[in-house]
């Protein structure tokens, strides 16, 4: 089993980076140019595909938002 099957398999993780974005009034291009992080990461940790971005790039997405890191998901 390769990395990318078991990466397949991970299910369950859900962002909340959208709802947050959503209540705060912050747009995908000014939370990038807030944290200096591109715009595809950003739209990236919208979407299930949370589960792929690094903890220290969620940690500078909770940073923009001003949450904690935990709050950007659920399991």
């Amino acid at each position: 089993m390769s990395i990318y099957d078991i990466r397949s398999e991970t299910k369950g993780i859900t962002s909340n980076v959208k709802q947050i974005m959503g209540e705060k009034g912050v747009s995908i291009v000014t939370l990038s140019n807030e944290t200096k992080l591109s715009t595809k990461i950003i739209e990236r940790a919208r979407t299930d595909k949370i589960k792929l971005c690094k903890l220290e790039t969620l940690a500078i997405i909770a940073k923009g938002l001003n949450v904690k890191t935990k709050d950007l998901f659920d399991e």
